[in-house]
Formats: structure tokens, C-alpha cells, sequence
């Protein structure tokens, strides 16, 4: 009974002394603007890769992001756009993705589970945690970290109409096994227990699937993964600030890169849009995404 009341003693000393630190550091941050942009480099950023990515770094620089979220993270395209395997051609990305990184101001990166040739991966100019690497079943992966106290969830879903096992590539099952991930991602992430006291959460990346926000520019098209999604990410950030359909395709088709966010930041959303511009409409499929907000106090 003694030693029960002795350590809640101590603990409570303990946390007293803690307080001041804990509360400095939640305040560090509280009130700054951040911008993310998220981008799928299309094959580590294939573009530049033989121009030493000075054009990539000119661009981001000009963009000014402080956290940058990317997918097809690997250099694995040859001079003919064939793609090699890791011991036949060396990769500069993501093994120098720090170097690259520095060339735009951001100390800190971080890869997701590099078991293919398109990992995600994140930079940024303040210190990144990595909560957990997910890959297990998932095609590409994904990571959770996080960021002057935000949770982020950085994603690549499965692109095919077939599913990842299908040997004959005629099962039609993409749909079904992109809910499996996405299951398998939430699971891991927002509706984990583990994180049931987190309330700032941010979902990016190429989810390879359309939503409902945008079902009548569409035809028969399957919109499970984000009917799931929307129930515990309520905002769809491009979606919810913008009239009409905004791509995030180059060829103005489609919109499968997105931003999800929980309500208490969106409603600290200051900006958000796709980039077009000289460079982003040639560098990659893919056009990046831009937010700008304020870190809760």
C-alpha cells in the first residue's frame, strides 16, 4: 500500500516538473503556418533525374513547402525509360533522398517500406517522428509520422483494374483489393486505440481511385475506398475548396491524388490547389497538391 502511494507520489512530482517542458513544446509549434505540398514524382522523379534534379529543386525551392510528401520515391527508369532492378542500376533515390532534401532546406526525411519500386516517402523542415512503416499485403505501402504534433499518413494504393495476386491479370479485382489496403491503413492509423487521443491527422498520397465528390464527371466508376475513408476523414480538402472538378491528372481526366484531413484542420486551412505551371506539366502524370495551414494552438 506504501509503495502504491510513494510511486503515485512520485509520478506526480514527476509530471509537475514535466509540465513546463510539455507545455513550451506544445506551444513551439501552435500558431505556425505550415505549407504541405504533396507529389507523385512518377518514377523518382525521372524528369530531372540525368539534369542532377535542378530543376526539381529550382521548383520546390520556388514552392517554399515545409513538409513534402511524395510518391515513387525510386530512381529505377534507365536513359529509355526502362526500368532496372536495384543491383543492376544504382538508385540515387531513395538512399540520397536527405541529400536531395538539403538542396531545398529540409533537414529531415523519412522513407515508408521500400518493397517495390514505388515507396513513399516525406521531407521536411522540422522534425519528423515515424510512428510505423505499413506494408505487409499492401502493394507500394505506406507510413504514419509525424510533425510539430500532426499526424500524417503518407499512401500509394494499388494502381491496376486487376488485384495484386491475380496471376492471369483478368480478375477485375483492383477495386475490391484497394479497399483491403485502405482498410489495412485505417486500421493501422486513425482507428487504431492506440491513437484514439490524436485528433490532428492529415491523409495524402495517389489513393489510385475516384470519389463520390466528383461522381458526375464520372461513368460506372467504383468509389468504395472513399465512401470508407470519409467517415473518419471529413474533409477532402481540394474537393471541399473548390467548384467543380479539379484534376490532379495532367491529361485533365482524372482525380485520384488527394489531401484528407480532420475537421479541426481543415477548419485552419488557409489555401489549397493543384499546381500547374511550366514545370509540373511536364515533369511527371501526376500534378502536386498545395496546402497552406495553421498548426492549432
Amino acid at each position: 500500500m506504501k509503495k502504491s502511494i510513494f510511486k503515485g507520489i512520485f509520478i506526480g512530482v514527476l509530471f509537475l516538473v514535466a509540465l513546463p517542458a510539455l507545455v513550451a513544446a506544445g506551444k513551439e509549434y501552435g500558431g505556425r503556418k505550415i505549407r504541405l505540398i504533396d507529389y507523385n514524382i512518377l518514377n523518382g522523379m525521372w524528369y530531372d533525374q540525368y539534369n542532377d534534379y535542378d530543376r526539381f529543386v529550382f521548383w520546390v525551392n520556388s514552392m517554399a513547402p515545409d513538409v513534402l510528401t511524395l510518391c515513387e520515391g525510386a530512381t529505377h527508369w534507365d536513359e529509355n525509360k526502362v526500368s532496372r532492378s536495384a543491383d543492376v542500376v544504382p538508385r540515387y533515390l531513395p538512399d540520397s533522398l536527405g541529400t536531395l532534401a538539403a538542396r531545398w532546406g529540409h533537414g529531415y526525411c523519412a522513407v515508408g517500406p521500400y518493397q517495390d519500386n514505388y515507396p513513399v516517402a516525406v521531407t521536411s523542415r522540422y522534425p519528423i517522428e515515424v510512428v510505423q512503416r505499413i506494408g505487409k499485403g499492401l502493394s507500394h505501402g505506406a507510413m504514419h509520422v509525424r510533425i510539430c504534433g500532426v499526424n500524417y499518413v503518407i499512401l500509394h494504393l494499388w494502381p491496376q483494374k486487376y488485384s495484386m495476386d491475380d496471376v492471369t491479370k483478368k480478375d477485375n479485382g483492383g477495386d475490391a483489393f484497394r479497399v483491403y489496403e485502405m482498410r489495412t491503413i485505417l486500421d493501422s492509423t486513425i482507428c487504431n486505440p492506440r491513437f484514439k487521443d490524436e485528433k490532428y491527422w492529415i491523409m495524402t498520397g495517389d489513393f489510385n481511385s475516384v470519389s463520390p465528390v466528383d461522381m458526375k464527371f464520372y461513368t460506372d466508376r467504383n468509389y468504395d475506398v472513399h465512401r470508407m475513408i470519409r467517415k473518419y476523414y471529413k474533409n477532402d480538402v481540394i474537393g471541399d475548396t473548390h467548384d467543380g472538378f479539379e484534376p490532379s491528372m495532367n491529361n485533365g481526366k482524372s482525380r485520384i491524388d488527394f489531401i484528407y484531413c480532420t475537421p479541426c484542420v481543415f477548419r485552419n486551412v488557409n489555401y489549397a490547389d493543384t499546381v500547374l505551371d511550366d514545370f509540373t506539366s511536364e515533369a511527371s502524370d501526376h500534378l502536386p497538391l498545395m496546402m497552406d495551414f495553421t498548426l492549432p494552438l
